[in-house]
């Protein structure tokens, strides 16, 4: 099948979905809607804000642009990544078969931001053949904007479990220089969405009983204002030599910070499930998470992972505390999660599961036609 996609090229997620379909024999191209800031080797890719990226009318343009590529490219199926934007674009183009799948701001967010926005987020949803979402609350919110319940199916974005496993880095925890410190691990943005600030200001509550934790924060998709408020923030706590910042990782790396941590912690305001949790799991690894509907689907409270409020500093040093002074429990989720990933988040079969999906409306459209 010729498949295009539409989506933020710079994006881990877009970067393995894409590459999936194209090592599986699929002729695949990409409609950028984000500058491109690496190199994309083996992939073709429509760089819109390249040519022209002024704030709003901006879309108007881009329209025009996705429909003259879409006719020039004539694509099987066309697929949106991200309601906002990427899904505008595939909306307003007319084409069909068309897939959105929605990441979780893009839906449970950004629609609220004006009138204009859930307008457009109810538009592409309706006229999506097929909605895809990566958790349970984000296909009810699906349904919610106007998906039938039965074009709207759950797909995870899964686990590359041959890479992401159990396994030791001695050597990262030296070249880090923190010897046998506890390590706890936040691999999401430094926005305010994601809730640092409220990682750095349990750190002094955790210190009491661990005075030698060390913090491993990534230096990835940063808010320059968020990031300098946070640089405040450590210094007025005087913990700056108890966190390390690490620029973003490529995924062989990536996993070694896994296998060194001892905790990672995701606790943002409001997410889907995201797949740094996932690979945290997949390497045997404890986690701490928001009260959120969506990550509750894949932690349970003191089953396979420990669940704070969101933005309560005091509960997240309290858990943090508990799960680094308690091997019997990091044991207990470790047998958990090992098992719960295999069965639940293998990518591979997931993205075979996308792939059918893709033949039935690619016959469906040959019927048709």
């Amino acid at each position: 099948m010729k498949i295009l996609y539409i989506s933020n090229p710079n994006s881990s997620l877009t970067r393995v979905w894409v590459n999936w379909f194209a090592t599986h024999g699929h002729n695949v191209a990409v409609i950028s809607d984000t500058p491109l800031e690496a190199e994309w080797p083996g992939i073709q890719i429509f760089k819109l804000p390249e040519k022209f990226n002024t704030r709003v009318i901006r879309f108007i343009i881009w329209e025009i642009w996705t429909r003259q590529i879409i006719n020039r490219w004539r694509p099987d199926i066309l697929h949106a990544h991200r309601v906002s934007s990427a899904g505008w674009l595939a909306t307003f183009s007319g084409f069909h078969p068309f897939i959105v799948t929605t990441w979780g701001s893009d839906l449970l967010v950004h629609p609220n931001k004006s009138i204009v926005t859930k307008y457009l987020a109810r538009k592409v949803i309706r006229s999506a053949d097929l909605v895809t979402a990566s958790s349970e609350l984000l296909r009810n919110t699906a349904i919610f904007f106007g998906a039938e319940n039965n074009q709207c199916r759950k797909i995870s974005w899964g686990v590359d479990l041959s890479k992401f496993r159990p396994g030791k880095s001695d050597p990262l925890r030296e070249e880090l220089g923190v010897g046998n410190a506890p390590l706890v691990f936040c691999p999401r943005a430094i926005k305010p969405l994601y809730n640092i600030d409220t990682i750095i200001e349990s750190i002094p509550l955790v210190i009491k009983s661990i005075p030698n934790v060390i913090y491993i924060l990534q230096y990835y998709n940063v808010d320059p204002i968020y990031k300098e408020n946070l640089n405040f923030r450590i210094n007025e706590l005087d913990i700056y030599d108890l966190i390390r910042w690490i620029p973003f990782q490529q995924v062989d790396r990536f996993v070694d910070y896994f296998r060194i941590s001892d905790v990672v912690i995701s606790v943002p305001s409001s997410d889907s499930i995201p797949v740094s949790v996932l690979e945290a799991l997949a390497c045997g690894k404890p986690v701490i998470v928001s009260d959120l509907p969506s990550l509750k689907e894949i932690i349970k409270n003191k089953i396979n992972g420990l669940i704070v409020p969101v933005r309560d500093y005091q509960e997240l040093a309290t858990a943090t505390i508990n799960i680094l002074k308690n091997p019997i429990l990091q044991q207990k989720f470790y047998d958990y999660n090992i098992k719960w990933i295999q069965e639940n988040a293998n990518r591979e079969i997931e993205l075979k599961k996308m792939e059918d999906l893709y033949y039935s409306l690619y016959s469906l459209k040959k019927n048709l036609d």
